[in-house]
């Protein structure tokens, strides 16, 4: 579905998954002191704000994503804190789609919805207490209620951009930006 989309509307449905996935970075940052929160969020308003212009210099692009990168908390920044596997995942998830922005590609608006699939996956797991080493427990962790409605965003998202695949852009972003901050609030009961 992705592929059938222009490059700006990829962009929209990545940084929509970004954006619902941030309260977990924010929370992990205000938690721990690791992370730099308001400097991924200016990098995912930026991202919004670009789709503005039908193309953004790359090398602005790239200066973005190499910031992303380096606020991404990694496994040797420090001991192992909670909430650091979804915070990894929401600030991979806005990386993949600050690259969407500077290639269009669908790959990697795909990957930051898995990064948002994943992070669901592992809080379902962790609370549910899901031993993921025991047959059918894919099946249950596809089956659970956050990981569904997951799915389903992410399913209408892509509905809605290949339904409006002639609309305006601006228009787009901000209603897509709008709803994914609203839903943000679901994640895991976290805000930004």
């Amino acid at each position: 579905m992705l592929e059938r989309l222009p490059p700006r509307l990829r962009v929209i449905f990545a940084a929509s998954c970004a954006e619902r996935l941030l309260p977990a970075y924010v929370a992990f940052a205000h938690g721990t002191g690791r992370g730099d929160a308001a400097g991924l969020k200016n990098l995912l308003a930026w991202l919004w704000e670009s789709l503005a212009i039908p193309l953004a210099p790359e090398s602005e692009v790239q200066e973005r994503v190499d910031a992303c990168m380096s606020l991404i908390p990694h496994e040797d920044d420090g001991p192992w804190a909670d909430g650091q596997a979804p915070a990894e995942d929401a600030g991979a998830a806005v990386a993949y789609a600050l690259r969407c922005r500077k290639g269009g590609e669908s790959q990697e608006a795909a990957w930051a919805a898995r990064r948002v699939y994943e992070a669901v996956d592992h809080h379902v797991v962790n609370v549910e207490g899901i031993d993921v080493n025991v047959p059918g427990a894919g099946e249950r962790i596809l089956g659970q209620r956050l990981v569904q409605a997951e799915l389903a965003r992410q399913r209408r998202d892509l509905d809605e951009l290949l339904g409006d695949r002639d609309g305006d852009v601006r228009e787009m972003a901000a209603r897509f930006q709008a709803r994914a901050k609203e839903e943000s609030a679901i994640f895991f009961g976290l805000r930004s």
